[in-house]
C-alpha cells in the first residue's frame, strides 16, 4: 500500500486564499527576510510536506543532533540539516530585532512575499561542524561545502506557512506530495519505486528502471529528477526533463510510469543524501527507492557503495532497491553488473556520465551503445551542461547512425541556478 508520510502525518502548511490575501495586505508591516534560492525552495517543500515530519527550519539543538547522530531529537532518522541562513548585513539587522513568536515575511529572489516564518530562535551556524558531519569534508572543492562557506552566518528557526508557491522550472511537473499520492491512488498503484536523478538517462539507468518494474512487489516507477540549484558540470534541468520525456514516451509502459520534478538544491552528501532522498520520496508516496552506485556522490569524496550500506544502519520505512554498477558487455550484448556477467572488464563498456560529458565537450561521437537516439538528439541540439557552453557539431558518422542531425542553430537553454564552481 502507499506508505504513510514519514513520521506518520503529511505536513500541510499551505494557507488558503483568504488568509494569504490577508497576510499580503499586512506584509509591509512585517519584518522581512530574503533567503537564497535553495532556501526558498526548502521553505516551500517544508510547507507542502515533502520534508515531513519537519514543519519548519531547524533550531540549533535539532541541527546538532542531525549532524552528530543522523536523527531528530525524537530519534527518528534524519540525515540532512534544513536551515535558513538569510545573507547580508540587512538580514542580520532584521534577525537581531526578532523575538520568539514574531511573524516574518519571507521574500523570494524577486522580492515577492511567498511564505510566513513563525520565528523561534536565531543562532550562529557552525558551518565547519556541518561540513565535516554531513559532507565528511571541509574541502572547498566539494560543491556543498563551497556553498556553505558563502551562506549567511546566522541561522533562523521556525515553522513555515506557504502563502504562494515560488516560481519553479517546471510548474506542470512540480507535484506536491498530496498530488503525487492522489495520482498513485487513482492509477491503482500501491507500491511505487522512486528514482532520484540529476542526469540524462543512459542504458544503465534504463536497466535499473526495468529491473524495478519487473518485480512483483512494484506497481509503477516514479522518475523524480532534482531541478533546483546544481553544480557546474551537471546537466541543465531542461535537458534532463526533455530526455526523460522522450525516453518514457518511446520505451516505457505509460500505465506504469510517472515523471515529476523536485525543485530543491542538490545535496551531494553521498550516503546521507541517499537516505534523505529516500525519505522525501516516501513522503511523495513511494514504497520502494532505487539506489545505484555512488548515489548523490561527487568526485571521490564517498565510497561507491556507502549509499547502499547506510540503509542497513537506518530504517526509514522504504524498501531500498540496491543495484551494482551496470555496464554494457559486448560479449553478452546487453547491460549487466559484475553480479551477472563474468566477462573481463576490457569487454564491458562503462555507462559513465563522465564519458558522455567528455564526448560532448570535445565534439566526439556519443556512445550509442548506452544512449537512446532520442536522447542523443536532445544532447546534440542544445547547450546541455552548466558551464560548458554550446556543444561542438555532432560527428557525421554518429548522426548517420542514430538518425539525428546537428542543426546550425541550437536552442540555447539559459542556466537556472548553480552552486559555486569547484575543482571537482
Amino acid at each position: 500500500m502507499i506508505p504513510p508520510a514519514y513520521g506518520g502525518r503529511l505536513v500541510d502548511r499551505q494557507l488558503g486564499p483568504q488568509e494569504a490575501e490577508r497576510l499580503a495586505l499586512q506584509v509591509a508591516e512585517l519584518p522581512q527576510l530574503r533567503p537564497e534560492i535553495d532556501q526558498v525552495f526548502d521553505a516551500a517543500k517544508l510547507a507542502v510536506g515533502a520534508y515531513s515530519p519537519l514543519d519548519g527550519f531547524m533550531d540549533a539543538a535539532t541541527i546538532e543532533n542531525v549532524v552528530r547522530t543522523l536523527r531528530l531529537p525524537n530519534s527518528l532518522p534524519w540525515p540532512i540539516p534544513i536551515v535558513l541562513t538569510p545573507p547580508g548585513r540587512a538580514a542580520e539587522a532584521v534577525v537581531a530585532d526578532l523575538r520568539p513568536g514574531d511573524e516574518v515575511a519571507l521574500l523570494d529572489t524577486a522580492g515577492r512575499f511567498f511564505a510566513l516564518l513563525h520565528f523561534r530562535e536565531s543562532f550562529p551556524l557552525d558551518r565547519t561542524a556541518i561540513a565535516r558531519g554531513v559532507y565528511g569534508t571541509t574541502d572547498p572543492r566539494h560543491p556543498n561545502v563551497a556553498a556553505l562557506a558563502t551562506t549567511g552566518s546566522t541561522a533562523v528557526a521556525g515553522r513555515v506557512d506557504l502563502v504562494r508557491s515560488p516560481d519553479v522550472p517546471f510548474p506542470d511537473l512540480e507535484y506536491t506530495p498530496a498530488q503525487s499520492r492522489e495520482t498513485f491512488a487513482k492509477n491503482g498503484w500501491r507500491n511505487v519505486a522512486g528514482f532520484q536523478t540529476r542526469n540524462v538517462p543512459h542504458a544503465g539507468h534504463e536497466q535499473l528502471h526495468r529491473l524495478a518494474l519487473e518485480r512483483d512487489d512494484v506497481d509503477a516507477l516514479f522518475v523524480h529528477p532534482v531541478v533546483g540549484p546544481l553544480k557546474p558540470g551537471d546537466y541543465r534541468p531542461q535537458v534532463v526533463v526533455d530526455a526523460y520525456r522522450a525516453l518514457l514516451a518511446e520505451y516505457y509502459p505509460p500505465a506504469r510510469v510517472a515523471l515529476g520534478t523536485l525543485a530543491i538544491s542538490m545535496r551531494y552528501a553521498g550516503p546521507r543524501a541517499a537516505l534523505f532522498f529516500a525519505i522525501v520520496r516516501r513522503n511523495y508516496g513511494c514504497s520502494h527507492y532505487i539506489v545505484g552506485r555512488d548515489q548523490a556522490g561527487v568526485g571521490s569524496f564517498y565510497k561507491p557503495y556507502a549509499c547502499h550500506e547506510i540503509f542497513d544502519e537506518y530504517s526509514v520505512g522504504v524498501t531500498p532497491l540496491r543495484f551494482r554498477e551496470m555496464s554494457y558487455c559486448t560479449r553478452c550484448g546487453q547491460m549487466a553488473s559484475e553480479k551477472s556477467c563474468g566477462h573481463r572488464p576490457e569487454v564491458r563498456a562503462v555507462t559513465s556520465q563522465t564519458r558522455v560529458r567528455s564526448a560532448l565537450a570535445e565534439g566526439r561521437p556519443l556512445p550509442l551503445e548506452i544512449l537512446r537516439p532520442e536522447v542523443v538528439a536532445i544532447l546534440r541540439q542544445s547547450d546541455p551542461i552548466l558551464g560548458l557552453g554550446p556543444v561542438p557539431r555532432a560527428d557525421p558518422a554518429e548522426a548517420a547512425e542514430d538518425g539525428s542531425s546537428a542543426p546550425a542553430e541550437r536552442r540555447a537553454l539559459e542556466p537556472l541556478w548553480t552552486l559555486p564552481a569547484t575543482g571537482v
